[in-house]
């Protein structure tokens, strides 16, 4: 007895690769990583229910396994480069690098790199408070003089 094939789940197997392509070169790209990860979630989420159409109505898997991979490869560029970028992340991989954790992480240097970053907001928000009196007064200066040469253009 033959086997009807259908073209159940090609639709979103076809939307699932096209978030998966996208999913890559914005992964890649430092400034859209955000947008790469988003697509990544969604090109997988529409990949596995096309495969599930697949498999319920006896369809081809090809298109829609390509575009699981596709939108796998794309989230884990697009979580690597964003990790790597952030202002922490960097650091973290680099430490984790020097000090060769050997896959294993302990609770307390979470802990530890998390009351860093903590630290770090609150000298960098301590050092804006500190000069940002100054900066406005120097602002609304340059300003007032700007706008006396503008009333005065002959002088």
């Amino acid at each position: 007895m033959e086997e009807h094939k259908s073209n159940a789940g090609q639709g979103l197997g076809i939307a699932g690769l096209v978030m998966g392509i996208m999913a890559i070169p914005m992964g890649i790209i430092p400034c859209t990583f955000y947008i790469g990860i988003l697509f990544g979630i969604i090109g997988i989420v529409l990949s596995l229910v096309a495969l599930s159409q697949a498999n319920r109505g006896h369809g081809p898997r090809n298109l829609i396994i390509a575009a699981l991979v596709c939108s796998i490869v794309g989230l884990v560029f697009a979580t690597v480069v964003g990790f790597t970028i952030t202002r922490h992340g960097a650091s973290f991989v680099k430490e984790m690098i020097r000090e060769g954790t050997d896959g294993e992480i302990q609770f307390e240097d979470i802990e530890e790199g998390a009351n860093d970053v903590l630290h770090d907001l609150e000298s960098d928000t301590a050092a804006w408070d500190e000069h940002a009196p100054s900066n406005l007064d120097q602002m609304t200066d340059s300003l007032k003089s700007l706008e006396s040469e503008s009333e005065n253009p002959d002088e």
